[in-house]
Parts: C-alpha cells; sequence; structure tokens
C-alpha cells in the first residue's frame, strides 16, 4: 500500500493499493510529478542493528535523509516517493511529518516482497511519471550533487528518451576510514557515458591513496584477497544516485520477473542497469561531482557521522536544517 503525505493547504489522505504500488490510484489534481525523487528507506539495516535511515546524524537530530529532503525541495524536485518496509512505514511516517518539509509533496510506499534495490525502485512505478531519480535513505550526497542530478536528467529528458544518468564522486571523497569497504569503479568512455561499473575492494592507504581487491563470490570483501592493484583516489565510483527515464522501469520488470540471479539473495539496480547499458537499448551519462558522499553502516560510524556533517555545515556544503527538527510539520494524515 501507499501513502501520501500532501501539501497543508489541502488535509492530507491515504490511499491504498496492492503491495509494491500495483494500484495507487488517482492523482489530486494540484500534484505535479515533474521529476521525482525515488529514496530507498527499505533497508533492514542488519550490520547496523537497528533503524539506521532515521539514526540522528544531525546538530539537532536529523537523520540523513533529512538533508535528501531539504536539498530536493531546493534544487527542484517536484516530490518524494519513499520506498519502506511495511512494519516500518508508520514510524517513518511520522518522522517525514514532523521533520520535512511542508511543502514538499511526499508519498510512501511498501517495497515489494522481493529483495533487493531493483524491486525497490520498481514498487514506486504507480506513483511515476516521467523522469525520476534515485538516491539511498542512509548516504548523504551533498546538496551540489543533487543539485547536479536534477538538472542533468530535466536535461536528458528534453532531450531524448533513451539517456539516462549517473551522479558519479571521486573515490578519496567518498571514504572516511582506512576500513575496507566496496565500491563500483566506473569505466566511462570518451563521450563520458557508461560502459561498465567494476565492483572492487578498497582500502585507503596512509598517504591517501588507495589498494583495491577483487570481490569474494557473495560480492562482499574477501578478507583473504591480494590488494594488488593501487588506486590513486581520483577515480569516478557509483554510490547510486541515479537519474532514469521512465523506459528503466520495463527493464526494471523484466528483471523482476526474471527473479535474482542464480545463487542471488538479491535483485540490484546497478545489475539491471550493466544489463540495459551492455544490450545497447540506453546510454547512461555520468556526470561527476567533486562533493563529499558521507555514508552510515555500522553503529561506530555514527560519531564519525556526526563530526563530518557538522565540518560539512561549517564549510557551507551542506545546508543545515532550518530551524532543526520538528520546526514544520508535514500534516497529518486521514483515512
Amino acid at each position: 500500500c501507499f501513502e501520501r503525505l500532501c501539501r497543508p493547504s489541502r488535509p492530507a489522505r491515504l490511499r491504498h493499493s496492492p503491495r509494491g504500488g500495483a494500484a495507487a490510484g488517482h492523482v489530486t489534481p494540484d500534484y505535479h510529478p515533474g521529476v521525482q525523487l525515488v529514496v530507498l528507506a527499505a533497508g533492514h539495516g542488519r550490520r547496523f542493528g537497528g533503524l539506521k535511515q532515521l539514526a540522528p546524524v544531525g546538530p539537532n537530530g536529523e537523520s540523513i535523509m533529512d538533508y535528501t529532503a531539504r536539498s530536493a525541495q531546493r534544487c527542484g524536485f517536484a516530490g518524494v516517493v519513499l520506498v519502506v518496509r511495511a512494519e516500518i512505514r508508520e514510524e517513518v511516517g511520522a518522522h517525514v511529518r514532523r521533520a520535512w518539509p511542508a511543502s514538499l509533496p511526499v508519498e510512501l510506499v511498501d517495497q515489494m516482497p522481493l529483495a533487493g534495490t531493483a524491486p525497490a525502485v520498481l514498487s514506486a512505478r504507480r506513483l511515476l511519471d516521467g523522469a525520476f531519480a534515485v538516491a539511498n535513505a542512509d548516504d548523504l550526497y551533498g546538496e551540489h550533487a543533487i543539485s547536479v542530478l536534477h538538472d542533468s536528467l530535466a536535461a536528458a529528458a528534453a532531450a531524448t528518451a533513451a539517456e539516462h544518468v549517473m551522479v558519479a564522486y571521486r573515490l578519496r571523497n567518498t571514504v572516511l576510514t582506512e576500513a575496507p569497504l566496496t565500491r563500483g569503479l566506473c569505466e566511462v568512455d570518451d563521450s563520458g557515458y557508461l560502459v561498465r561499473v567494476r565492483e572492487q575492494s578498497v582500502r585507503r592507504r596512509p598517504g591517501g591513496d588507495f589498494d583495491a581487491a577483487a570481490l569474494g563470490p557473495d560480492r562482499r570483501s574477501d578478507p583473504s584477497a591480494a590488494f594488488d592493484e593501487r588506486l590513486s583516489g581520483d577515480e569516478l565510483v557509483s554510490m547510486n544516485l541515479w537519474g532514469f527515464q521512465a523506459s528503466i522501469l520495463h527493464a526494471l520488470e523484466e528483471a523482476v520477473a526474471a527473479g535474482p540471479p542464480s545463487g542471488g539473495a538479491e535483485l540490484l539496480l546497478p545489475d539491471v542497469v550493466a544489463a540495459v547499458v551492455a544490450s545497447g537499448a540506453a546510454r547512461l551519462r555520468v556526470v561527476a561531482t567533486e562533493a563529499r558522499s558521507i555514508g552510515l553502516t555500522h553503529p561506530d560510524d555514527i560519531d564519525l557521522v556526526r563530526r563530518e556533517i557538522a565540518a560539512e555545515i561549517a564549510a557551507g556544503l551542506t545546508a543545515e536544517v532550518a530551524g532543526g527538527i520538528g520546526a514544520s510539520s508535514g500534516g497529518g494524515t486521514t483515512g
């Protein structure tokens, strides 16, 4: 089912549809989707040990996705579709009403009963009209990157139906510690289009460059792998900040119908994108940003992430949520 958190000028309404948004119902006449932002917030946070989508990391208790919502509104997105699990919808919805801008149209939709970021995006399909962007709820992307994504996607949508967009970061701007982690290294052709994303385990060296190693068979870092590739840190990496034309939904539908790959527990959005690019059905333009991406993975990351966000705000690179949490009300919902 889905829940609409509307503008304060009219009462918010709650409408139900089958899981995954299969029949989301009529959209109110004053709701103009435009370029929407789909925020993936259905993760279980197994490594984190809790609901990291709402973990307070800002100076006034803001979660990472609170900053994403504010940036989305400031950068021109027409609304947000928030993909959640049914069991956390009430808690997430209450947080959104309390903390997000009242003038930002927000839809909550349950992820269909299939694991992975590809079915998560497809769960929002009935609430989407035209081009849309995708972001993780637990990554702080920075307002510059959100703005670049919106403008690049809007320009692509006006020109062709066969070009998607990815905002890519410099590797060094996505790593906070020396602990090994997984990054998708982008191979880009001379025209700026994605050739492929190569997933590697990377480890920052004391001098600021990186060692890299192949991932294990489960696509996680392999402790026994040899870190025998040297990276400068200038390499572009994917942080799952995407801009799609509506045509991607057909590819997602086909992928979900086929199910996860053999031996795989999840159906991942980057794999679907890779298949679309490899087939030649569409191209994906890679737009680089010099912004930082700050992610939250483990409970031990919270203090570090709080310090990094405070530094970003002090430097003017991330806009502080005006008045802190609860400064504006998103209105209530009624049945």
